[in-house]
This record gives C-alpha cells, structure tokens and sequence, in this order.
C-alpha cells in the first residue's frame, strides 16, 4: 500500500513518524492543478515563483517553504464569498466526459462528483466552512462543478482549499476574493 508523511497542523512535516497509507482511491494520473503559482499534491505544497502565500523561503532558512506564525486578524476586517469552479479533465487512461445532464467519470474517481464536500480551512488550521460541488456542465473530455464559501473571514495570512484524499491548495486573501479555479487530471 503506498504511503506518505501527513502534514502537521501547521503545513510543515515531521519525517520521524511513520508514514500513513494513502487515502484511497487516489489514482497516480490524478493530481490537483491550480492555474497560477501553487500547487498541492497529496499534503505536499510546491511553491512557485513569486508566490508567499504566508509561507517563507528565506534563503537564510533552506530552500524549502516554511510555515510562518499565522497572522492575526484585523478587528472588524469583515467577511466575504469565495466562489469557485472544480473541472475534472479526462487522461488517455481514464476518459471523462458530461454535458448539460451530468458527468460520465471512471470508477477511480467515484469520490468526486455533484455533492462531494470541499473544505476551506485558516492559516491556523480551522476549519472556516464547507461546501458541496454542484455540476455546471462538461464535453467530450471534462465535467464542471461549481462550490461557494460565504462568509470567510478576512485577514487571515493564507488560505487552504482541500478535497479530502485528494490533496490542498493554498490562496492568499486576495486570490479567494478573484475566485477559485481547480482542475483534477492533465
């Protein structure tokens, strides 16, 4: 059974323990992408340039992201909807398609689907809300659904949006508030 280190509460990673199995099914072919600077594949965060969601790379401090102390929020800095789409994309091995109907996905990915709950968790590692993907649409080799957080709190230094077993995304403020766009596959 494969395994991985799981992420503290914190984002960072203690080697020491043992690994834990992978959720299943996770399919390798499969992975989160988001379209700009981050990307999160099963708890593991990959910063690109120029990002810092809340997270250092202080060359003093290694070549790896640290997690930051999570920044306090601004007293009555409000809330605000975080509206996003998540689009399963169909891979050579595992066809997907929909239309205006529904969704047709492999068996590998049985997890996702119209309900399947979406978590947005703080810089501190509470959970904020849920929400349940609502099919939008697809074609001949994708599926659209659509999610909303209302009232997220602001002033938090970074953001995480998570499928369970499949991995977390992480967005600053500002990025949440321009929207959220995931895709699952190639």
């Amino acid at each position: 059974m494969p395994m991985h280190y799981p992420p503290l509460p914190d984002g960072t990673y203690r080697y020491g323990d043992p690994p834990q199995p992978l959720p299943s099914p996770v399919p390798a072919s499969y992975t989160l992408i988001r379209t700009h600077e981050t990307v999160v594949v099963l708890g593991v965060v990959f910063l690109g340039p120029g990002s810092d969601p809340g997270r250092g790379t202080d060359p003093s401090r290694g070549p790896f992201p640290q997690a930051l102390p999570p920044a306090e929020r601004a007293p009555g800095s409000g809330s605000f909807t975080v509206d996003g789409t998540f689009t399963v994309v169909s891979t050579p091995a595992e066809p997907v398609s929909g239309d205006r109907t529904g969704c047709d996905l492999p068996i590998t990915l049985s997890d996702i689907g119209e309900g399947t709950t979406i978590t947005l968790i703080d810089s501190g590692a509470a959970q904020i809300g849920t929400a349940m993907l609502v099919y939008s649409g697809g074609d001949l080799s994708s599926c659209t659904f659509t999610f909303e957080f209302p009232d997220v709190p602001a002033g938090g230094s970074f953001y995480m949006v998570e499928l369970p077993g499949r991995g977390q995304l992480t967005y600053t403020e500002g990025e949440l508030r321009a929207g959220v766009d995931i895709t699952l596959g190639r």
